[in-house]
């Protein structure tokens, strides 16, 4: 389940959310581009941050590590800042601009009604299959979109993201009525050696994040994890020695 050599796959995470980070990860040692995809008017956008209603402007926490605020931002609170909705990328662009380069990680983002969900997945699996790309990506979440996203596209490798215990909880259920779930991606606090195992023996691959420690992801992947996801492009190419 690992890379060629043994190696964990390695990602980057949100470097497909920002055209200069992109150009960065396309150009690195590392195998996956994560990236945060939202549905709004029918479009699909590429951001990590919420949209503040119908007004231009987008709303966060203030990322830590290498994943610095981009252009037009303003501090609001200690923790968070504001920014325009200047220029947005989507989704087609990222393709255009990591087609044959790296394999993405997109990870589906916003609660939707019925309705919304499906036209969100729709979309979703007509820009991958227009792109002809759906081979060289993963869709992952912690919204019930990823329902639709299956149902949508039957071949996709579609997975869950699990940050807390009740998550998990749920998603124990979810597996012994489908076994054949590909993988899960998971906070790196919640893998246990006990976890590990139970994933190891359902034959899941499992991608951690967001994991930022050297000594944090050398401890993750000794446990089991197949992947890293992590805000250090350094991080990851060692990874890769």
């Amino acid at each position: 389940m690992h890379a060629k050599g043994g190696r964990p796959l390695r990602i980057a995470h949100a470097y497909g959310n920002r055209r200069d980070k992109i150009e960065a990860a396309t150009t690195a040692d590392i195998d996956f581009i994560e990236a945060d995809i939202w549905y709004r008017a029918g479009e699909l956008w590429v951001r990590h941050e919420r949209r503040l209603g119908f007004l231009p402007l987008l709303f966060d926490r203030t990322p830590q590590g290498v994943n610095r605020v981009g252009p037009w931002a303003l501090r609001v609170f200690p923790r968070h800042y504001i920014r325009l909705d200047v220029n947005p990328l989507t989704l087609t662009d990222l393709l255009e601009r990591t087609r044959g380069t790296r394999r993405l990680l997109l990870d589906v983002k916003g609660d939707h009604p019925p309705a919304s969900a499906r036209a969100y997945a729709e979309a979703l699996a007509r820009a991958l299959s227009d792109a002809r790309c759906e081979e060289s990506v993963i869709v992952c979440g912690q919204t019930d979109v990823l329902d639709d996203v299956r149902k949508a596209a039957p071949h996709l490798d579609v997975r869950h993201s699990i940050e807390r215990q009740q998550q998990w909880d749920r998603f124990l259920h979810r597996l012994e009525a489908d076994p054949v779930l590909p993988g899960v991606c998971l906070h790196r606090v919640l893998l246990s050696d006990e976890r590990a195992r139970l994933l190891r023996e359902a034959g899941l691959q499992v991608f951690c994040w967001t994991v930022d420690d050297p000594a944090e992801a050398t401890e993750l992947i000794a446990k089991g994890a197949d992947g890293i996801i992590s805000n250090s492009l350094p991080l990851l190419e060692h990874l890769g020695g």
